[in-house]
């Protein structure tokens, strides 16, 4: 009797949610593509090319069923999720290179340039060549000596350097810094031990004129924006016009980090969407004061023309990065609604956004960037979906005039939306980042006028003027509201406990936190509520983390060991510097140190580590954490046992 009462309640649920299943199909594309960054092992291309084929005759047994076939269909989402990543994961793939141990004379092309966050430049090269004509394929980053130089995109240099494979994981359960690069194509990066020179392109060269050209322009944006405004207000405008960030200083880095507003120093949705939105608003005033052409053609479809081609611009100026690309792709969707006749903004048009993101780059489904981006816009339209007709209807209360109304609208707007969007991005922040901006709302809200009707404005005025010169008065608007709004970060961040550091939580709490969102946001019907079973499980996982005991790299230069006091201490020694700083970002450390020899849990032998009655090769684990359970009992965790053994990360 229960089990036919749930089933009658599932059916007439789903039944009542029919239409929104459509919504579900990017989370099974995506799916897909989280299935094979989950295996320990690189799958077999022709074990995915066996279930394809699988899959297509069982359609063809069945085609007749038309139940059976759905049911294949959203099995096939998955499969080609899976098979999208798997095949440009593939196609990146190349023979690892043996690199010299030491700096070497190499040369190569300049395929692109950016800066690190010290500010110096780093040159992706490719065709590298060493002194006897060894070809090295791939591209690879070079971090150089000085912060200055005229190199351009298309440019052959020569230099003497030192190169290294990409970086692993250097603590279990962190960031896979190889991963990412891969998927950028890159097959190493290292440090430039002299000046570099342009020399000739043995294999070529300005290959990617166009590229080359939107850097100059770049370039020049940011030299003008410097001579312009004073160094901090220029560094924060260089960044959100020209995606330059190698000029803010590590101090600001935190301010805004610890404030919660973070997000306004990367291209994203935010951007995007302000400077699209006010030239659409822009090209819709200039043309209804001429009332000949307002009355003959629909100018709302002209108005998003200009705002489409206003947001691609903005997209290679801004540097044209994966987070700034996915945000030209959403809101070229809401654009393209407003051409069709669409509703600009609904569940459809950010299903359709996340799917083409996917589709176009399927690896940024492990970015804290694409998760927590649309984390927050799926949040603001869920809850607006819900509450949207009860707003209207408070606004429309007696005693309230339309300025009124406005003033409340846009308070409302600005608190319950930067409330929405913190509380939906706070399970990535913890994940990713081991950290709570606490005081994230109050940032927000102090910013965000400043942000929405100072800076973006005025942003997209110089814009328009810079080309003709007539941009400087409109540019020092935008470095005054930039002014504010870093006084408005050095103020939050002071606050007691802003930027909170919690322990991350385990892969699957972050998984059942995502189901249970999904469930909560895409269905409509009475069982969305089943959602909350999935986001309290996850919010729970977080009590199931622990420090551990013992951290040890995988050069057996940094140790550390957790004090009675709960806090991990490390050994003396200058070495690791950045094993050391993601470690701390991980987990609580104390400011004392220990001593190895105080440890004697731990034993090393060369390469060799004994623990308790275990005994390991640290070139085999790559480092590892350990768990004590008693005096002679301990859980080893390693970092190769954790990200296995796949196209990015073996030897």
């Amino acid at each position: 009797m229960m089990i036919s009462s749930l089933k009658e309640y599932l059916q007439n649920n789903f039944k009542a949610d029919i239409s929104r299943l459509i919504l579900w199909y990017p989370v099974l594309f995506g799916l897909g593509i989280g299935i094979y960054f989950a295996l320990k092992q690189e799958p077999s291309k022709w074990l995915t090319l066996t279930v394809i084929e699988g899959l297509i005759v069982a359609a063809v047994i069945l085609r007749y069923h038309i139940k059976a076939l759905k049911l294949l269909g959203l099995i096939a989402l998955v499969v080609l999720g899976f098979t999208v990543v798997q095949i440009k994961s593939l196609s990146l793939y190349l023979p690892a290179e043996d690199l010299p141990d030491i700096p070497f004379y190499f040369k190569g092309e300049i395929v692109g340039i950016d800066s690190n966050y010290q500010g110096r430049k780093r040159f992706i090269l490719q065709n590298l060549e060493d002194f006897d004509g060894h070809v090295y394929k791939g591209l690879y980053r070079i971090t150089q000596r000085s912060k200055k130089g005229d190199a351009k995109l298309g440019q052959c240099v020569e230099l003497i350097g030192s190169i290294s494979p990409l970086s692993k994981e250097v603590v279990v359960g962190g960031y896979q810094f190889d991963r990412k690069s891969y998927f950028q194509g890159l097959k190493g990066s290292g440090f430039a031990q002299s000046r570099w020179f342009i020399t000739d392109c043995s294999k070529g060269g300005n290959t990617r004129s166009f590229l080359a050209f939107v850097y100059d322009i770049r370039q020049k944006m940011v030299k003008h924006i410097k001579s312009v405004l004073p160094d901090d207000e220029a560094a924060i405008t260089a960044a959100i016009i020209a995606g330059e960030r190698g000029l803010i200083t590590q101090k600001l880095n935190e301010q805004y980090r610890n404030s919660g507003l973070a997000h306004f120093l990367s291209i994203s949705g935010l951007h995007m969407s302000m400077l699209a939105g006010l030239m659409f608003f822009l090209v819709r005033f200039v043309l209804a004061c001429f009332p000949l052409v307002a009355v003959r053609m629909d100018t709302k479809k002209i108005s998003a023309v200009f705002a489409i081609i206003i947001s691609l611009i903005y997209l290679f100026i801004s540097g044209n990065d994966i987070p700034a690309q996915r945000a030209f792709i959403m809101t070229f969707v809401v654009l393209l609604g407003v051409l069709t006749n669409r509703r600009a903004i609904s569940m459809y048009t950010i299903s359709l956004a996340a799917f083409l993101v996917l589709l176009i780059s399927p690896e940024v489904l492990m970015s804290a960037s694409f998760q927590m981006s649309f984390a927050a816009v799926l949040g603001l339209i869920a809850f607006y979906e819900k509450v949207a007709l009860k707003v209207q209807k408070f606004l429309k209360v007696d005693g309230l005039n339309k300025w009124g109304r406005g003033v409340v609208l846009y308070i409302l707007g600005v608190v319950i939306s930067d409330f929405i969007a913190s509380v939906m991005t706070l399970p990535f922040a913890i994940y990713h980042f081991n950290m709570v901006a606490l005081y994230t709302t109050l940032g927000n809200f102090l910013a965000g006028p400043i942000i929405g009707l100072i800076i973006m404005p005025f942003v997209l005025l110089s814009m328009l003027l810079m080309p003709f010169g007539m941009d400087i008065p409109f540019l020092k608007v935008v470095g005054l509201g930039i002014g504010w709004v870093n006084d408005i970060t050095a103020f939050v961040s002071s606050l007691p406990y802003a930027g909170y550091k919690v322990l991350s939580m385990p892969d699957w709490g972050l998984l059942a936190i995502v189901i249970g969102g999904l469930w909560l946001m895409l269905w409509q019907a009475n069982w969305r509520k089943l959602g909350w079973i999935g986001i309290c499980v996850g919010c729970l996982s977080i009590f199931c983390t622990k420090v551990p005991d013992i951290l040890v790299s995988s050069d057996l230069r940094v140790f550390a060991f957790k004090n009675e006091s709960g806090e991990l201490e490390f050994t003396s020694g200058r070495s690791g510097r950045f094993i050391k700083s993601v470690w701390k970002n991980k987990y609580p450390f104390a400011d004392s140190k220990t001593k190895l020899s105080l440890h004697p849990e731990l034993k090393i032998n060369g390469s060799k580590i004994s623990i308790g009655s275990s005994s390991y090769n640290i070139e085999d684990t790559l480092g590892f954490s350990v768990y004590k359970q008693s005096d002679n009992e301990f859980i080893v965790k390693t970092i190769r046992e954790d990200i296995g053994h796949r196209l990015w990360n073996n030897p």
